[in-house]
């Protein structure tokens, strides 16, 4: 198991690996040229990165998690693999977290695609399973967590999850973040059976432990550099999770790029029945509420 101790904040890169001056907060924040949707926008409310200067990117906001720092931090003590280097993590403001890190100069993986297409990335594809290869390989504690035994963060809902001691507790909870919590009976059911069914399958095959996992990968999380090397970014939800949850989320997120040796083939054909069976429930749902509706405006 790789040992973890959680950084204490403020954190602050040693000078010696600083490639300029750290910008100041109020650097990063007087620029208004954001590499993300405008402040406010809807899905990126209390989320801003800026480009400061050559060699910076600064990620700000009340929805910022220090953990993403961290993340990034672990993974380049514990691997090889390219990563932006974490140059500042600290607090501000009334809940606002700051992430100084370094800009990787290069093109989005979508961007590199859209020019040479899949048959002309075959190098890039290589190097980036043996990236995910050996982020899987990093040895992983006996709990389903973010670092340091903390709650998973759901960032398309904005909350945590977790942890778990338990991989059967886990997998129900993965299949609310991908279908959301509803309180109807249906839904409760149709998450019951297919969570029992892929913690069946997953303990027969001997998928049922967790390994570190990404969670948000696809194209426009990775840039690849002038020399044709891919560079994973943006590590916020990382953390332990069951072996399958990486193919899991490149199915839903619909990536075009085979990054995993391993395809979980099973675990993914269960998800996409659970997905069938969510969304008949919700047509019928919408038909019933419509017949309701009718008789009583008769």
């Amino acid at each position: 198991m790789s040992s973890y101790t959680p950084i204490t904040l403020p954190y602050f890169a040693p000078a010696n690996v600083l490639p300029a001056s750290l910008p100041t907060l109020e650097q990063a924040l007087s620029i208004t040229d954001y590499l993300t949707p405008p402040p406010n926008t809807f899905g990126y409310e209390g989320v801003n990165v800026v480009r400061v200067g050559e060699h910076f990117i600064a990620k700000y906001g009340k929805k910022v998690r220090s953990i993403e720092g961290e993340n990034m931090l672990f993974v380049q003590q514990h691997t090889t693999i390219p990563v932006p280097q974490v140059y500042a993590i600290y607090q501000f403001g009334e809940g606002n977290t700051m992430i100084i890190m370094e800009f990787v100069k290069g093109a989005t993986l979508q961007d590199h695609l859209g020019k040479v297409g899949l048959e002309g990335s075959n190098s890039i594809r290589e190097k980036l399973r043996a990236q995910v290869n050996e982020l899987r390989r990093i040895p992983a504690p006996n709990y389903y967590g973010a670092l340091g035994r903390r709650p998973f963060w759901d960032v398309y809902r904005g909350r945590e999850f977790g942890p778990f001691d338990s991989f059967d507790d886990c997998v129900l909870s993965n299949l609310d973040q991908v279908f959301g919590i509803r309180l109807a009976q249906q839904f409760i059911d149709i998450k019951k059976f297919f969570s029992a069914s892929c913690v069946a399958i997953s303990t027969a095959l001997e998928h049922n432990y967790p390994v570190f996992t990404h969670g948000d990968l696809h194209e426009c999380n990775i840039i690849v550099r002038s020399d044709g090397t891919p560079v994973i970014i943006d590590y916020e939800v990382s953390g332990f999770y069951p072996s399958f949850y990486e193919a899991i989320v490149a199915g839903i997120l619909d990536s075009e790029f085979d990054f995993l040796d391993e395809k979980f083939e099973e675990e993914r054909a269960i998800v996409g029945h659970c997905h069938e069976a969510w969304i008949d429930a919700e047509i019928e749902e919408l038909e019933s509420g419509d017949e309701s509706d009718g008789d009583s405006d008769s």
